[in-house]
């Protein structure tokens, strides 16, 4: 038995989720609210902090970090929950994570290594110190070009630093 209703669906989000974030409304059939800033780094790429290069190579560490399994994760109790290969703790993609950050402390050191993980990871807000700003812009640029590029950019000889 099909049901109809001449009411008109959205999602549009809460009055919350409106004064905490920056929400885009899409259209369509079902219109819905898409919240734009849901880390630190998308909310520095609205103000013009970062520019798209550098977001996107923050997503990307962000994503080898969920991939390597280093946020918690709910424990499961019911029966099965066992897997019959757990992970191991050298996982390929953790040892992708460990390779990224390896190349940033290699490059530019511990401090932005650390730099990098607090604020793409952690969510640290650099914003109003410069120094740590443009050390980071660096770090992201680095990993754009040496990680998300399959290597060495051929053009690196041409950029301005």
């Amino acid at each position: 038995m099909t049901l109809m209703s001449s009411k008109n669906y959205s999602d549009l989000g809460s009055p919350e989720v409106h004064q905490r974030h920056a929400v885009m409304i899409e259209g369509g059939t079902v219109p819905r609210a898409r919240v734009m800033d849901q880390t630190l780094i998308d909310r520095y790429l609205i103000d013009g902090l970062l520019t798209l290069q550098e977001h996107q190579a923050g997503e990307y560490l962000l994503s080898q970090a969920a991939k390597a399994g280093i946020f918690t994760k709910p424990l499961r109790y019911e029966a099965g929950a066992g897997e019959a290969n757990p992970d191991s703790m050298a996982s390929e993609p953790l040892m992708r994570y460990g390779r990224t950050l390896a190349l940033v402390k290699k490059r530019y050191g511990r401090e932005s290594q650390r730099l990098v993980e607090d604020v793409v990871i952690n969510g640290l807000d650099v914003s109003r110190k410069k120094r740590l700003l443009v050390m980071l812009k660096k770090t992201l640029v680095l990993i754009s070009d040496r990680r998300m590029a399959g290597g060495r950019n051929p053009m690196r000889h041409l950029r301005k630093d």
